[in-house]
């Protein structure tokens, strides 16, 4: 609702104007004032749009009115309809803020509503482009950027506070020299370039240095040249690259005192191998030797019992020399050199069931393969050890007086090729199954499910070392599926 005075001392110009008005605006509020006291009511009480004023009136004049209007409401609008005025009014009015000048003439009533949305429309554009501006303002204010304005010469015009602050500084006289010093770059307006950017270190007052990140543009426009700039306090970064540097130079001394550790710890391990190999395994043959002797030579002179401690001692330390080799090959798997190729995965699956003949016999097993199997990036022999851990597991660990079914296959998914072992077995509980593939983690006795708690362990180093990876999918009671990620082999 647009709500407008008519101040007009004759009734009947008022109903002039008013129907003028209601041909060009729909939405429209009409106050008419033909007194002194109605005029100061009006003023009272405000809210008003805009001010339509004769220039004669028997109480004041239309300059009075405009200049009592201003005063109190300045960025209301007035329009000026008279048959009294002339030039020198005109020209008056125009300086002190009167919107626009219409004569009140019958060839000239039309003009009046057109004037008056003419008049609204600018205000209404003003009033846009004011509140962008305050947004805009608000923007620069609440930036951690200074922004500058400067003329070609290099004297600031007018900046926002992050500048102030960049600098400590009050004002803009108190950055003036500063500038003119350090940032304003000759020739910037040569044509050479349009653009400027550097970086400048700034001591503080604390005897700290700030560093500054310097940009400011040339801006030319109907024919006046201005520079635009940013700042950026970028100190931290430059003390981040700084210690970055620092940590760098020193890098390479990190290294190499890194290497002759990891020189020191492969050095134990072989020592350690060696020692395994030949020091423990060495009592061991011939714990195992003399255990049999007795058993094949004397047995006829031992009691019962005597027979049994000397089968629990040939089948300890028969245990303990398969810990010993699962031990050494754990220990080939992490230092060995494991070159990639192609391998079919048909045919290592073939090879692991082959080894694995006589305990497939003994459980009577029964082993499906989904052909056709892909091609793999393996390291073969390491790839048939993973495989025949698997399947050996698959077989071992299911319940009593239950058949093994075990059923193999493989799934692509984009550059990888998943190969599944899937049984009928014991399954594994949630809470375990990270751990599984530990050394020495076993789930059950050696009395139930006989083995050294190594093979999952090795399994996955060797997956590991392929550039793979190995997972399960199991429920307690419900069988077990395990997963062996390799990259595809596109051959």
């Amino acid at each position: 609702m647009v709500h407008i005075l008519v101040i007009d001392d004759n009734p009947t110009d008022r109903l002039l104007v008013k129907r003028e008005l209601e041909r060009q605006l729909s939405q429209l509020q009409i106050t008419e004032i033909g007194d002194d006291r109605l005029f100061g009511e009006a003023l009272k009480r405000g809210g008003f749009h805009l001010v339509i004023t004769d220039y004669q009136l028997r109480w004041t004049n239309g300059l009075d009115v405009l200049r009592t209007i201003k005063a109190r409401y300045p960025e209301c609008p007035i329009v000026m309809f008279t048959n009294t005025g002339n030039e020198e009014i005109a020209v008056e009015a125009m300086k002190s803020g009167l919107d626009d000048y219409i004569i009140k003439s019958p060839k000239h009533c039309v003009r009046l509503g057109v004037a008056v949305r003419a008049v609204l429309d600018r205000v209404a554009a003003w009033k846009r482009v004011a509140r962008l501006e305050n947004q805009l303002n608000s923007l620069l204010e609440r930036l951690n950027v200074g922004v500058f304005r400067a003329t070609s010469d290099g004297n600031l015009l007018e900046s926002n506070q992050a500048f102030l602050h960049l600098f400590d500084a009050r004002n803009l006289a108190d950055v003036q020299g500063i500038y003119r010093q350090q940032l304003f770059l000759q020739p910037l307006d040569s044509g050479e370039s349009r653009s400027q950017n550097l970086e400048i270190t700034f001591p503080l007052a604390d005897g700290r240095v700030k560093w500054i990140r310097f940009t400011q543009y040339l801006y030319s426009a109907e024919g006046e040249s201005t520079i635009e700039g940013l700042v950026e306090d970028v100190t931290e970064l430059k003390q981040a690259e700084l210690a970055l540097r620092e940590f760098n130079e020193t890098l390479e001394d990190r290294v190499r005192e890194r290497t002759a550790e990891l020189e020191e710890v492969n050095a134990q391990l072989e020592s350690f191998t060696y020692s395994v190999s030949h020091d423990l395994r060495a009592p061991l043959r011939g714990i195992s030797f003399f255990a049999e002797m007795l058993l094949k030579d004397k047995v006829s002179d031992l009691d019962a019992s005597a027979q049994d401690y000397l089968c629990r001692i040939a089948d300890a330390a028969s245990l303990m020399n398969t810990l010993i080799e699962n031990l050494l090959e754990y220990s080939r798997l992490s230092k060995a050199n494991l070159p990639l190729k192609a391998v079919s995965l048909n045919l290592i699956v073939a090879r692991s069931i082959a080894q694995l003949e006589t305990e497939i016999a003994q459980k009577q097993a029964r082993i499906t393969v989904v052909e056709p199997l892909p091609a793999v990036l393996a390291h073969p022999s390491t790839l048939l050890q993973v495989l025949a851990n698997l399947l050996s597991n698959a077989i071992k660990f299911v319940h009593p007086g239950i058949a093994p079914e075990v059923r193999v296959y493989a799934e692509a998914e984009e550059e990888y090729i998943y190969l599944w072992v899937e049984d009928n077995g014991i399954g594994i509980a949630e809470k375990s199954q990270e751990r599984i593939f530990g050394l020495f983690d076993r789930l059950h006795g050696q009395e139930v499910y006989p083995g050294t708690g190594i093979g999952l362990a090795i399994a996955k180093k060797g997956v590991d070392r392929m550039g793979g990876a190995i997972g399960l999918e199991s429920t307690l009671g419900s069988g077990t599926r395990f997963w062996v990620k390799l990259r595809k082999c596109d051959c």
